[in-house]
């Protein structure tokens, strides 16, 4: 690139995907921003990385400390036995990662078409 002849549309946008411009000029100074904002403000829900989202293998379980006594256990929706009484059918599959918990609260973690794919799981052992 030679220094004072101005570049067209197309030149620029391949210099940009080359990363020909030097540090420190207007054009690197660009590009930074440009990376730096999709960074900082694209929506976690383009990458499904959104709290309400899990995708675990069916034996899968996430175990992480609350801060106090309780732990909060992340597991697949069909990790977990089809029971019309959600928090025992829970406990069972807690039960024998755990062994034998007492559930505090649970929250269903939904896909974006709001089908049920986890629990997020607060408990204890007692």
């Amino acid at each position: 690139m030679r220094r004072g002849k101005p570049l067209n549309l197309g030149q620029t946008i391949k210099s940009y995907i080359l990363w020909t411009h030097p540090r420190g000029g207007l054009h690197y100074d660009v590009m930074v921003t440009i990376i730096l904002a999709f960074i900082f403000l694209t929506p976690r829900s383009v990458f499904k990385d959104s709290p309400n989202y899990l995708r675990l293998h069916p034996n899968e379980v996430v175990v992480r400390s609350d801060g106090t006594s309780a732990f909060v256990y992340e597991m697949s929706a069909s990790g977990v036995a089809s029971d019309p009484d959600t928090q025992q059918a829970l406990k069972k599959a807690l039960d024998q990662i755990a062994g034998d918990v007492e559930i505090t609260r649970y929250e269903p973690l939904r896909d974006n078409s709001g089908k049920i794919n986890g629990y997020r799981v607060w408990a204890h052992r007692q």
